[in-house]
């Protein structure tokens, strides 16, 4: 079994995409994998995902040609197994709006969202790409100038603007359908925007999160559910929101950042899983199939 390690990519998240990529590589030669990586670029994609020199793609790609299914459904063409969800739930999950539809139609709380500036009258909110991931585009709008000036400048062609929520922000982890655990975000600037995410020393984490046993019980089967519900397959994240007792959905990673300071392998660690551990439990399923 050779496995081709995905990487790189032509979204905005190309530099994270690499760190995960390379994190990946370095532990699966360690554990006695036949692993090489593949740094896609714009010119290469083809060649790349077409050569016959391996079994199973381990996806580490972020964002565009990533996570929202198209590097899954080539994949599928050529007849290539790999890790992660499949096409129809990456392109699904990637839409924030669409997947918050489903997320309330589940009955779990998400933030009000607005269909245009016109119908904000409360502030801040909050304003982002309905595509991108870690944070990328993200603005905390105090008044309608800061609301105006975020939506004009912002290139996507899908804009999400909801409610900003004051609580604390919680990040749950699922493996193969079984939930992980819940570790809180403690970012120094108020809000787990990009710098935040990136830039040492400007967030904390809390591993697990000391909150409440029932509540922390709750995130974690509302991810089981979120889970299932979209079909998601191997390791995501699902990012909440709790304010005043109660959970708000936020967003789900299908992807999540793979090196060995992320919040995934923390994750896995609540359950006792080292980073080999959690990344064999990511190809094994697919080796046996």
């Amino acid at each position: 079994m050779r496995i081709a390690v995905l990487m790189g990519g032509i979204s905005a998240e190309r530099e994270i995409s690499l760190k995960t990529g390379r994190a990946v590589l370095k532990k699966l030669l360690e554990l006695g994998y036949d692993a090489f990586e593949v740094n896609l670029t714009k010119e290469n994609i083809v060649s790349e995902l077409t050569r016959d020199d391996y079994d199973i793609a381990f996806i580490a790609l972020h964002g565009e040609f990533g996570e929202d299914g198209r590097v899954q459904a080539f994949l599928d063409i050529v007849g290539k197994k790999y890790t992660g969800s499949g096409f129809i739930a990456s392109a699904i999950s990637i839409d924030k709006e669409i997947t918050k539809k489903i997320i309330k139609n589940i009955g779990i709380c998400i933030p009000k969202s607005y269909m245009n500036i016109e119908e904000v009258k409360k502030f801040p909110v909050i304003v982002k790409p309905a595509f991108e991931g870690s944070s990328i585009g993200l603005h905390i709008c105090k008044n309608r100038d800061e609301l105006e000036k975020a939506v004009n400048n912002l290139k996507s062609k899908k804009i999400l603007i909801e409610e900003f929520i004051e609580g604390e922000e919680l990040t749950i982890g699922v493996l193969n359908r079984e939930g992980l655990g819940v570790v809180k975000i403690k970012p120094k600037s108020g809000v787990y925007d990009y710098k935040s995410k990136y830039t040492k020393g400007e967030t904390e984490f809390e591993v697990p999160a000391k909150i409440k046993k029932e509540i922390y019980d709750k995130a974690v089967l509302y991810s089981e559910i979120i889970y299932k519900e979209l079909e998601l397959k191997g390791a995501i994240r699902v990012d909440m929101i709790l304010s005043e007792d109660k959970l708000y959905f936020l967003e789900v990673n299908t992807i999540p950042g793979m090196t060995e300071t992320s919040l995934l392998p923390k994750l896995a660690n609540l359950k006792g899983y080292s980073f080999g551990d959690l990344l064999k439990k990511i190809i094994e399923p697919i080796a046996k199939n």
